[in-house]
């Protein structure tokens, strides 16, 4: 209900105008409640109902299926139940994370976390340690492939889906091909 209010509130009147005390009263609850749940005004944003645990998904993968593809098929399947539980609610929060400023450095500590995670994933899926170079490239490249797919379906208003774009976007990191619109122009 806190959150429902909040993101009503951030809608109406912008996130930097809405007060800790005016979301509080919208949800019929003390700021002091407000506190007991959120830390700060901006976690409002970035807290889900249903927060899958990347690690138990890449778990539940083949023993013998190579590192990162038990990583990526981990990531689509958490994707799945996070993005199935409130996809309208979820596209709410991520417009409102990525069109406002205030939110920016919230979301980008969001990113190296997940790099952060998917490196100690990686690294226990390889035998490898987790400050080796490549294991950290590789965790932190596919990190910012989700974060592009998830910065490309809320500028599409939630087109298409966004399980779709991040294959895409992971496609074109292990892969490294360039569009030719993005190859420079020779002069």
């Amino acid at each position: 209900m806190i959150q429902a209010e909040a993101l009503r509130l951030f809608a109406d009147k912008g996130f930097a105008a809405t007060t800790i005390e005016e979301i509080a009263a919208a949800a019929d609850v003390a700021p002091r409640t407000f506190f007991r749940y959120f830390p700060a005004k901006e976690e409002v944003v970035f807290w889900a109902d249903y927060q899958p645990t990347l690690a138990a998904f890449v778990a539940a993968r083949p023993g013998d299926e190579p590192a990162v593809q038990a990583l990526c098929h981990g990531i689509v399947d958490g994707l799945a139940g996070f993005y199935d539980q409130d996809r309208e609610r979820l596209l709410e929060r991520i417009k409102l994370a990525f069109r406002t400023p205030a939110l920016h450095p919230r979301l980008r500590q969001q990113q190296a976390d997940w790099a952060a995670a998917m490196t100690a994933l990686l690294a226990a899926r390889l035998g490898a340690r987790p400050d080796d170079l490549e294991v950290r490239a590789m965790a932190a490249a596919i990190a910012a492939a989700l974060f592009v797919a998830i910065e490309e379906w809320q500028a599409r208003d939630g087109q298409p889906d966004l399980r779709a774009l991040f294959h895409r976007a992971l496609g074109s990191v292990l892969a490294g091909p360039v569009p030719a619109t993005a190859t420079p122009k020779r002069r």
